[in-house]
């Protein structure tokens, strides 16, 4: 029996929500900004509520309960057990990310990403003085798998001095085996190219997937990683900015917080109890998550080879983002964003991903049922047939 109902839609319109006050504003269905419509877990709510009725919230210190939660968390859900010392907050992924490229790299240098990946990686290296190298991800029979000869030919590279890894990727919605995360490990670390995982969507598997964190990969990761991760994902937490490092390297460690010294952060006092009470009691609600994730892929999946066929569904096993194939109706990025919009749907451009990724939508289905069949209906009865 399950405790939560995620078929029932949480009404956003006029909260301030991005995904549903800004392209929500002019299109029916949005489905590009990767949060869930889903209410959190009523303890994270009653987490926040009880800290503002202490009313205090002037400059704080983390709770102890942070680390511990953290660490409860991981070895619970992976199996993997942290030290305390290596757990560093932030205000956000994308800080954190930043923080490590600046504590590991130097300006000129080289970062090595695999697309089609999440847009930001290119912003936050390019932005800051890094050089972006891509070692493209192979597409064949429907899947994508790395191009390992490829990859380690750009990690020899002496310039390249750090790698941005997805795990699980987005947008392909694919969890890596951890086979090969330790093949990524051992090319890395034989070249002195220091690994940053972002593993935001760690939570969000399915279809027999099992999240690997990268430091238990194999013995080459454990000092030559990071690992950035944050509730927000799986809890729609986002707008509270609470997330965190694990960076086992005590001179990584070092370095990352003098940059974070550097740009004088703070953190959130709501955002750290919101971790907390995730953390502690959230395993029901994002095992209940999971499986209602995968039967809307499975709706989506079974709609598109049912009803409009020359759309295709790169097949995921991880986060709330399906990866759509629309090459064979003859679009691009670009064409495929009008057709959708023009039926009421947002999506991703693919080719904010990377050159790799034009001729694909990127797809939150992390909506309520009745809402994937609504918009999917009103794709279908489009005036345009594909």
């Amino acid at each position: 029996m399950n405790n939560y109902h995620f078929d029932l839609q949480t009404d956003m319109r006029g909260t301030g929500c991005c995904k549903w006050d800004k392209a929500g504003a002019q299109y029916p269905f949005p489905f590009s900004v990767a949060d869930t419509d889903f209410r959190p877990p009523v303890e994270i709510e009653e987490a926040i509520i009880q800290k503002v009725r202490q009313g205090n919230l002037a400059y704080g210190i983390y709770p102890p309960a942070f680390h511990k939660a953290i660490k409860s968390w991981y070895e619970r859900r992976y199996g993997t057990k942290l030290a305390s010392k290596w757990i560093r907050n932030s205000p956000g992924l994308i800080v954190s990310a930043k923080l490590i490229m600046e504590a590991v790299t130097r300006v000129g240098e080289n970062v090595l990403v695999m697309p089609p990946v999440y847009f930001n990686f290119r912003e936050i290296v390019e932005k800051n003085g890094r050089n972006l190298v891509e070692s493209p991800l192979i597409l064949a029979q429907g899947h994508y798998r790395i191009d390992f000869e490829d990859l380690e030919q750009k990690a020899r590279d002496p310039r390249t001095t750090m790698m941005i890894l997805c795990n699980p990727h987005n947008p392909i919605g694919y969890c890596w085996p951890k086979e090969e995360l330790a093949q990524i490990a051992e090319i890395c670390s034989r070249h002195g190219v220091f690994v940053l995982s972002d593993e935001a969507h760690a939570d969000i598997v399915y279809n027999g997937a099992k999240h690997t964190v990268f430091l238990d990969s194999c013995e080459a990761a454990k000092d030559n990683c990071a690992c950035i991760n944050a509730p927000g994902k799986a809890f729609n937490i986002n707008g509270l900015y609470v997330s965190y490092a694990i960076i086992p390297n005590e001179r990584i460690r070092t370095a990352y917080d003098n940059a974070y010294e550097n740009h004088h952060f703070d953190f959130s006092l709501l955002g750290a109890e919101a971790l907390i009470a995730a953390y502690e009691y959230g395993a029901r609600y994002v095992d209940e998550l999971d499986e209602y994730i995968e039967g809307n892929m499975r709706y989506l999946d079974e709609f598109l080879k049912t009803n409009l066929p020359k759309i295709r569904m790169v097949p995921p096993n991880a986060t709330y983002l399906a990866w759509l194939d629309f090459r064979d109706c003859g679009m691009n990025s670009q064409k495929a964003d009008l057709f959708l919009k023009s039926a009421g749907l947002v999506l991703n451009r693919g080719d904010l991903y990377g050159a790799h990724g034009d001729g694909f939508m990127r797809f939150n289905v992390a909506c309520s049922r009745t809402v994937l069949e609504q918009a999917l209906e009103a794709l279908k009865n489009h005036p345009s047939h594909l």
